[in-house]
């Protein structure tokens, strides 16, 4: 085998292969660069073995020259791969003499020798006297090793210290006399000191475009932002919006494209000049964070953190790398509690492929997190491959037709960021703070006032404001269900969060899929998931013949009591397509398992014809209300009505409204024992609950009784005190004198006594009729919770409510409408998912076990969803794709085509 087939088992694994990032400005191919030779064993146990050896760029402390890396077994040492390149790199990048270098360096703490010693030690000349810089390598995945190059650069004195895998890198450095650990964004070259490192100008030309940026932020938390008693997800985001806007600064106006997102010697001159392009950048793109913000990290934490990150070019850097940064950033709370799950990029890519935005469509994303439709959708239609196409489709194409809404600030901020970093500086993302389930809060935040003006401004609304509304419309939210309701996007992408529940009675009323909500709730408090609402607010802001596509959890697909979902999905559009996500498509953060609806919305005259349709075949609906009559009668004399005797329509329109029924639906001759003994019992059990609302009527009554009593009481008292004050007055004449001091005292005491009976009887009456209105509330509910015991109660309460019988009849036409129009759905299950039951992605091997990788570098992920091999031009005509090249997406745009889809005509 020669060095590259060697390298190849040594990195199997792409994790490792495609990582080895940090040594791709070294001018030649890995295999180019180390030389492994094989050897055959001739003494020992291992004699007639082959073993694989490299040669050392420089002799190692104990004086050897080379070192194996490989075995016929499989064993390997891909950490000395790394030490080599290292190696390389000092003397053929940094300019150090072999005889600067020294490798596995024996480490004195004290009087004692360490039992590890230091990977690399590089030494400001050839007496290897004073360490320059010690280098701490690890193979490619392993995370560990800071702390151990702490202690060797306190050990030794060294002012700087590299930590590396290959891929990623952390540099540390130590300014005299600061006892705290600093970072630099390289390593000093021969001749060089740290100082030198921090004031060299740097162009955008300096700036490393292949990162691990998950990592960066990984080390940093390890430095210095776990400890910072800051929010590290804001404090981030800071540091990259600054960085942003600087790069941006470099691109379009500095000479040379010069950066100043760079760190001083001096952290306070760093923190100046940072929060100075942070303030900037909060100029340029508002709404972002809060105005007068700085940021807040010490100038001593930000000192640390600025190294790693100034030497990364993040405009137009690996989406999915940014994401899979993004979203270790977003706290688990919010994964957990609100549903927010960042969607893989094969999912999206699936979706905007099978949706096929064109340029003049409006694209929007009600729930955008991350941003990953609309970046896909922005690849898609107008790909960018340098800086004048990426300036050009943002102009012409993102500005004014990529959409986004969310309502958590940090996904807001997540989508900001993604969309910027791909080329993208003026979107129409809006939030925090806006909710697309309710315009009425689009008023309350700055975001949601652009966003409505913006709507305006594109004439996106479906009705426009009148003029007497239009001087208001932005400040009326009396207004805001009238006009911002219905919208005319052309396309919509979502994968709205699975959790949570929306309360607000006020808000759901304006929904039609929470009216069951609302019935259900009654007098208590409403509540629908919000998923549910978003499946209504995205149909109604598509515009009529607009499609989209909306991950959901599969419970709204087959959870018999949500039909009414599906029924009224299909009354507002045209099912196109269904296809089921495999299992661990959401995994670490949920197992829910998913589908992707994809819908075009009916047009006028798509509905006009429809409703001919209904009209034709409404006459020959059922009487349902004359077929359950008939049924309560027939079984007027049993305990109950058997549940196989009754028609499936009507029992599946039970089980929605009152869950299972009391029985299964088919029944042996075993459990038809079973059900003769559940009889007796069930019969005791109406009669008990007959007797309690009995007991409550008797109860109602004694209340009412005591009402009357209370009136004829104080009716009698009236009478008596008149008759004797009518007594005394008929004797005042005789007895003025006498009496006159007898009666006054009497008026008074009878007044008094009146006075006191009246407030005791008003206090009592109250208790009683509070206690009536209870019992007058309870009865009816008891006697609803006692009919909803059997099938028959159950039929009867169905007979008495308008709006259920109404949608059994408006799901009777409706099956018969979908059988005359008849059209074909295309449905699919993904069987590959692209990630193991832990939530790893997983990669496709080749014949050996290799894994495979596209033209960027990136690892091929396992999934059957999408064809990233394939660009858009290339899908124009499906037709000719072998069954290798044919996923999901693929096998959709060919039926598409077959069934003269408007959207994928083939011109």
């Amino acid at each position: 085998m020669n060095t590259r087939e060697i390298l190849d088992k040594i990195f199997k694994d792409p994790k490792t292969l495609y990582e080895l990032t940090e040594f791709d400005t070294l001018g030649k191919p890995i295999h180019n660069i180390v030389n492994i030779y094989p050897r055959t064993s001739e003494f020992g146990r291992d004699a007639g073995k082959t073993k694989y050896y490299l040669k050392s760029f420089v002799p190692f402390s104990s004086g050897k020259e080379e070192v194996q890396v490989f075995d016929e077994n499989g064993k390997s040492n891909p950490e000395e791969i790394v030490r080599q390149l290292w190696v390389y790199k000092l003397l053929n990048t940094y300019e150090y003499k072999a005889d600067e270098i020294d490798l596995e360096k024996s480490v004195y703490f004290g009087t004692e020798v360490n039992a590890k010693a230091a990977d690399i030690v590089v030494y400001t000349d050839n007496t290897k006297q004073t360490p320059k810089i010690i280098i701490e390598v690890k193979k490619p995945k392993r995370k560990d090793g800071i702390e151990q190059l702490k202690s060797y650069l306190n050990a030794q004195g060294s002012p700087v210290g590299v930590w590396s895998n290959g891929s990623d890198n952390i540099i540390l450095f130590r300014p005299y006399p600061a006892n705290f650990d600093d970072t630099l964004v390289d390593i000093p070259k021969r001749g060089q000191e740290p100082k030198d490192v921090l004031e060299a100008k740097k162009t955008l030309a300096h700036l490393k475009k292949s990162f691990n940026f998950k990592k960066i932020i990984q080390d940093l938390e390890e430095l210095v932002l776990a400890d910072s008693g800051k929010d590290e997800f804001n404090e981030i985001f800071k540091m990259i919006f600054a960085k942003i806007w600087d790069e941006k600064e470099a691109l379009e106006v500095r000479q040379n494209q010069e950066i100043q997102f760079t760190k001083a010697l001096d952290p306070e001159i760093t923190y100046e000049r940072i929060n100075n392009l942070f303030r900037k950048a909060c100029n340029e793109w508002p709404g972002i964070f809060k105005p007068g913000e700085d940021i807040e990290l010490t100038k001593r934490h930000l000192q640390i953190c600025i190294g790693p990150i100034e030497g990364v070019r993040l405009m137009g850097s690996n989406l999915r790398i940014m994401d899979d940064a993004f979203e270790y950033l977003l706290p688990t709370e919010a994964k957990k509690k609100k549903g927010q799950f960042f969607t893989p990029r094969h999912v999206v890519e699936m979706c905007v492929r099978m949706m096929n935005p064109t340029k003049t469509e409006f694209v929007m994303d009600p729930s955008c997190g991350s941003a990953g439709f609309l970046l896909h959708a922005m690849e898609w239609c107008y790909p960018a491959h340098d800086n004048d196409s990426r300036e050009l489709r943002k102009h012409r194409y993102a500005a004014k037709y990529l959409w986004g809404v969310d309502f958590e600030e940090r996904a807001a901020k997540t989508s900001r960021a993604l969309m910027l970093i791909a080329g993208d500086g003026h979107t129409n993302i809006f939030g925090p703070d806006v909710s697309s389930l309710d315009p009425k809060t689009w008023y309350e935040t700055q975001s949601g006032q652009k966003l409505m003006s913006k709507l305006l401004e594109a004439k996106l609304l479906k009705n426009k404001p009148s003029k007497e509304d239009e001087p208001n419309v932005l400040k009326d939210d009396d207004l805001a269900w009238k006009y911002f309701d219905e919208l005319q996007f052309d396309v919509i992408l979502a994968n709205p969060p699975f959790a949570g529940e929306m309360k607000d009675k006020k808000m759901l009323s304006h929904y039609d899929l929470a009216k069951p909500a609302l019935k259900r709730g009654k007098n208590k408090a409403a509540k629908e998931e919000r998923d549910v609402l978003f499946i209504e607010r995205i149909l109604k802001f598509l515009k009529p013949g607009g499609r989209a596509a909306i991950v959901l959890p599969q419970g709204k697909f087959n959870n018999s009591s949500l039909a009414f979902i599906r029924e009224w999905i299909l009354r507002k559009a045209r099912l196109l397509a269904v296809v089921g996500l495999h299992p661990n498509t959401f995994k670490p953060h949920t197992g829910t398992k998913t589908s992707v609806l994809f819908v075009q919305k009916y047009t006028e005259a798509e509905i006009a014809k429809i409703e001919f349709v209904k009209q034709e075949v409404a006459a020959a609906c059922p009487d349902y209300e004359t077929e359950i009559k008939e049924l309560l009668s027939q079984f007027k004399n049993e305990v109950d009505i058997p549940d196989e005797n009754i028609p499936e329509a009507i029992a599946n329109i039970l089980f929605e409204s009152f869950g299972e029924l009391e029985s299964e639906a088919t029944e042996t001759e075993e459990n038809a024992d079973d059900r003769s003994e559940e009889a007796p019992e069930l019969a005791d059990l109406i009669e008990r609950a007959t007797e309690y609302i009995a007991s409550l009527r008797r109860e109602l009554l004694y209340e009412k009784q005591k009402i009357e009593d209370i009136e004829s009481d104080l009716e009698a008292l009236k009478t008596k005190a008149q008759q004797e004050i009518d007594i005394l007055s008929n004797n005042w004449a005789g007895a003025k004198k006498e009496l006159t001091a007898e009666l006054k005292p009497l008026k008074e005491k009878l007044k008094a006594d009146e006075k006191e009976l009246k407030a005791k009887r008003k206090e009592q009456t109250k208790r009683i009729k509070s206690t009536i209105k209870a019992l007058e509330i309870t009865i009816p509910n008891a006697e609803e919770e006692l009919k909803k015991l059997t099938n028959r109660g159950k039929l009867q309460l169905l007979l008495v409510d308008d709006e259920v019988v109404g949608a059994l009849k408006e799901r009777w036409i409706d099956a018969e409408v979908a059988k005359k129009l008849d059209y074909p759905i295309f449905m699919a299950v993904s069987e590959k998912g692209g990630k193991n039951n832990s939530g790893d992605y997983e990669y496709l091997t080749d014949g050996e076990g290799n894994f495979m990788e596209y033209d960027d570098g990136q690892p091929v992920i396992d999934q059957d969803l999408v064809n990233f091999n394939l660009e858009s031009k290339d899908l124009k005509d499906a037709k000719g794709l072998s069954d290798d090249e044919i996923c999901i997406a693929e096998a959709f745009v060919q039926f598409a085509q077959k069934h003269g889809f408007e959207f994928w005509r083939v011109n």
